[in-house]
């Protein structure tokens, strides 16, 4: 099966890491910049077929949000609940991140990034109430959704009970806590849940949690954008395993 994908850093890292995946991709005549010419250099060296085209006829495939370039690619094999235990089996201290209720394709992306970024061994994704990994999402996460494994899961109570059951810690992340994310251990198995942009983590995912954390702020506001504090707690993670 095949996918679009578009967007000048989503695309030159898939050809950094996956080259084989490219069909063909499709460049604005009316780009001429550096940027562009090394993209095209790189897309030769491997031979894949270049088609210079209107940019109104990028704009029908993506509506005007490409940067110049859109990629046909083969779609990656998804990965499926069952998957979860293989992919995680021989990692010594699984880093996994559970992102519950979030709908802004953007933060979405953003969040893969930041998850691809630190590390993360799987990213786990209900089917309901969460924004679907789309091309917008695959841009903002400049090609990381296409490099670390995602897997969507039906029933998450029943996907947290399991991953207690082979010794991930289950670590919910909320403002209604007073332990905080520098005093908490991050340096064993864990999975870091995250939940919604506007109403957090819902009760039944609180209650499968064993433990809770927050993280400390000044001024007058409770909670940060979703993607940015994802970033706060992965580092924190990256922090306790690599530099302490």
């Amino acid at each position: 099966m095949k996918e679009i994908i578009y967007g000048i850093h989503s695309i030159e890292n898939l050809l950094l890491t996956s080259p084989k995946r490219f069909i063909k991709v499709f460049i604005s005549k009316n780009r001429k910049d550096y940027k562009i010419k090394k993209i095209i250099n790189n897309f030769k060296k491997k031979n894949i077929l270049i088609k210079f085209c209107d940019i109104n006829y990028l704009n029908k495939i993506v509506n005007g949000v490409h940067q110049g370039i859109i990629a046909e690619i083969y779609k990656l094999k998804k990965f499926k609940e069952i998957n979860i235990y293989n992919i995680i089996k021989d990692v010594k201290k699984p880093f996994l991140l559970i992102l519950d209720g979030i709908t802004d394709p953007r933060n979405l992306g953003a969040c893969i990034r930041n998850a691809y970024a630190t590390g993360v061994n799987l990213i786990i994704i209900p089917k309901n109430r969460s924004a679907r990994i789309n091309s917008l999402v695959k841009k903002t996460s400049c090609g990381a959704s296409e490099n670390i494994p995602i897997i969507n899961v039906v029933n998450l109570s029943k996907t947290l009970i399991f991953l207690k059951k082979i010794n991930i810690i289950i670590i919910g992340t909320t403002h209604k806590t007073n332990n905080l994310l520098f005093k908490t251990n991050l340096n064993i198995p864990i999975a870091l849940i995250f939940g919604s942009e506007n109403n957090g983590l819902r009760k039944l995912t609180i209650k499968h949690c064993d433990k809770l954390i927050n993280i400390p702020m000044k001024g007058n506001i409770t909670s940060l954008n979703v993607s940015v504090a994802t970033g706060i707690v992965l580092y924190e993670v990256i922090r306790q395993r690599y530099f302490i």
